[in-house]
């Protein structure tokens, strides 16, 4: 995620509200559009994995794409390093619910270890609120985290996903939904892989961090991690990436 040096966070709490998929976003929701084929991505091996990584990210590719105009993010790395692709994309920091909302094609899953996914939102006090949620390969579930003495913690979900045994050159939709106390702590409400809608259950805890950002920035993160203690190279394609926000 676009913060510091270590990995990225989450929270999670269940909550039934919107528990469904794309029918059920509010018609006063702000979108994003489409933020694929934005000029101001920026990217960086993120210093919180083992190892190292080299990325790039290219715009427009007609194929594999299902508008014609996916984005590629490419890392080649080593001893399981992640690169972390992130965009300031909006301003609003009296928003409370978020979607984030992306299809996904990855060219070989056996060389992801975990996709994360997150928003960050500064809401008037000043403080950095952290959605942050991964598909991982270490636990085979999906993975939200807690801030515990100003760091973050990954925690299991118990709900099952593994990147690696994602289909390979497959469009996969992932919906993941979230929202916030006025205090920042954060809760996630439930992730959608494929149609499938799964609630989480008892997933909470604060996401608000001191980062001195700028009041009313939203982020989004787009991270990759390797999954080979020696080295390899991951390539996968996302289209279509909007953030619902209200």
């Amino acid at each position: 995620m676009k913060m510091f040096g270590y990995v990225v966070l989450l929270l999670a709490l269940a909550a039934p509200a919107f528990a469904q998929s794309d029918s059920t976003i509010p018609s006063s929701a702000t979108s994003s559009g489409d933020l694929s084929g934005s000029s101001h991505w920026t990217w960086v091996h993120d210093s919180g994995t083992p190892g190292e990584s080299v990325g790039s990210s290219a715009y427009p590719v007609a194929s594999p794409s299902l508008d014609q105009e996916s984005r590629e993010f490419y890392m080649s790395y080593s001893h399981e390093g992640g690169e972390r692709y992130s965009l300031t994309f909006a301003h609003d920091a009296e928003a409370t619910h978020f979607i984030y909302d992306t299809y996904v094609y990855i060219v070989d899953p056996a060389q992801l270890a975990n996709l994360e996914m997150d928003v960050n939102q500064v809401m008037p006090n000043g403080k950095t609120v952290i959605y942050a949620f991964q598909c991982s390969a270490y636990s085979g579930t999906w993975e939200y985290s807690i801030i515990a003495n100003n760091r973050p913690h990954w925690h299991s979900s118990g709900l099952p996903c593994n990147p690696e045994k994602w289909a390979a050159n497959t469009w996969h939709h992932v919906q993941i939904g979230s929202h916030r106390s006025s205090t920042g702590v954060v809760t996630y409400d439930w992730v959608n892989l494929d149609g499938v809608c799964k609630e989480l259950n008892n997933a909470t805890g604060n996401g608000a961090l001191d980062l001195h950002w700028s009041p009313g920035d939203l982020n989004l993160n787009f991270q990759i991690d390797g999954a080979s203690k020696s080295s390899g190279s991951v390539k996968i394609y996302a289209d279509k990436l909007t953030i619902y926000y209200w």
